[in-house]
Parts: structure tokens; sequence; C-alpha cells
């Protein structure tokens, strides 16, 4: 019997010891260690070298531009005007030509103006006006990009009538089409810039007036005061024309 309350009191203390320890564990807990690993959602820095390429590819754009060939151009340029005179500017290109050479294919009158500029297969050229009333400017090309020969001239031309007196000024403007990945895409900086200052004198305007539509206008600002003057005259009553007068006779004397 005394063997039989010995065992239960060892039960009973072993229960007691788990209890214990379980509560430890429950309500202490553990903290984790240093070198723990993070969990899967901490952000973890990515360098610059393990990132994808970035879009878009400039290292293909400054590729494409960097194989443009050079090529010659020359255009006529029109230092003086009339107004409502039409002058034509022409633009030629050529990557097979000394510049010298390709100016006396020039056609049209003007100081003509060479450069050599860096090209590729496909060109555009416009023709701007500073002022929007200076100029009326109609291209005589079908359109203003074209494909560019290696050996053949290129050519752009524009009819330009001068709108307003004074000094004006033009621009010519060339770009250059860029392909990078297949896809055609504008590099924005031009290939060439260039300014064309047209002047028109005060004798040319002067020339340029209507002078019969003038003289007409003088010739009324006349006639009318003298017509009002000859239809005053008209008006006055015709007055007769002074008598001389007389000297009073003298009385003879009487003889007594």
């Amino acid at each position: 019997m005394r063997m039989l309350n010995q065992f239960k009191k060892n039960i009973v203390v072993i229960f007691a010891l788990l209890f214990m320890t379980s509560a430890c564990r429950l309500f202490g807990g553990t903290a984790p260690s240093p070198t723990s690993t993070p969990p899967a959602s901490a952000t973890v820095p990515v360098s610059l070298t393990e990132m994808g390429p970035l879009t878009p590819d400039f290292t293909q754009i400054d590729k494409a531009l960097k194989e443009a060939l050079t090529g010659s151009i020359a255009y006529n340029a029109p230092q003086a005007m009339k107004l409502n005179e039409i002058a034509t500017i022409e633009l030629l290109l050529n990557p097979a030509l000394e510049p010298g050479v390709l100016a006396t294919q020039v056609t049209q009158p003007g100081e003509v103006v060479t450069a050599s500029v860096e090209i590729t297969p496909r060109m555009k050229a416009v023709l701007l006006q500073q002022s929007q009333d200076a100029f009326f400017i109609q291209p005589l090309h079908d359109n203003a990009e074209q494909l560019i020969s290696t050996t053949e001239t290129t050519k752009w031309s524009w009819d330009v009538t001068a709108k307003m007196g004074g000094v004006q000024r033009l621009t010519l403007v060339v770009y250059r089409l860029v392909t990078v990945d297949g896809n055609e895409n504008w590099r924005v900086v031009e290939s060439y810039r260039s300014d064309i200052d047209v002047g028109v004198s005060m004798v040319q305007r002067i020339l340029m007036l209507d002078w019969k539509w003038i003289a007409g206008i003088l010739v009324t600002a006349l006639f009318i005061p003298a017509f009002w003057r000859w239809v005053d005259q008209r008006r006055k009553p015709i007055e007769p024309a002074p008598q001389p007068k007389r000297a009073p006779k003298q009385q003879k004397k009487k003889l007594g």
C-alpha cells in the first residue's frame, strides 16, 4: 500500500513538471537567432546590372546615328524679292558629289549655299517662315520625306511668294530618319538648319503700286475744287460795267 501511494505521488509530480514546461514555451516564446533567414516577403535590393534592358534602347539609337553617312547639299537663297513676286527655292542632295560640284546643278537664281551633312537612307526637308503672313510657301515635291540614292541627286523645291515688305526670314531644315528595331522614328535633332533673310526695298514697293488707281485719285482731288470754284462764279449776278464819269459843263459868261 505504501508503495502504491509513493507511485501516485511520483505520477503527480511528473504531470506537474510537464505542465509547467508547456506553459513556459507557450507564453515565453523564443527569440530568433541573428543568423535566421528573412521571410520571403522582405524586400531585397536589386543591382542595376541585374535589371532588364531599358526601353527604348538608347544604345541602338546612338549606334544608328553613328552609322549615318555624309552627303553634300546645295540650294539657292534669294536675297531680295518684290511684293507678290514668286521665287523658287531648290534643295539638292547627293552623297557621291562634292559640295562645289553639286552647286553647279542648282538651276534657280540666287546665292548658292553648300554644306556637308549626315544622311540616312531616308531624309526629310522643310521650309519654314518666321512670320505666318510674310510668305506663301507652296511645296513642289510630292512628299517632304524622300528616299536617298547613293549616286543620283535628290531634289526638293518650293515656290515662295512674298506677301510682306521689309526683311523677312525663311528657315531651311533637313532631318534624317533613324531606324531602331525595325520601327522608323524621326530623330529630334536636325541634320542641318539655315536661315534665309529676304529683303524688300522701298523702291520696289513703290514700283509695285497701282499707279493708274493713284493717278485717278489725284485727278479727282484736283478736279473737285476747280469744279466748285466754277460753280460759285456761275452763281454770282452779272453786274453792269461802271460808266466813266463825264466832266461838268462850264457855263458861258454873258457879255454885257
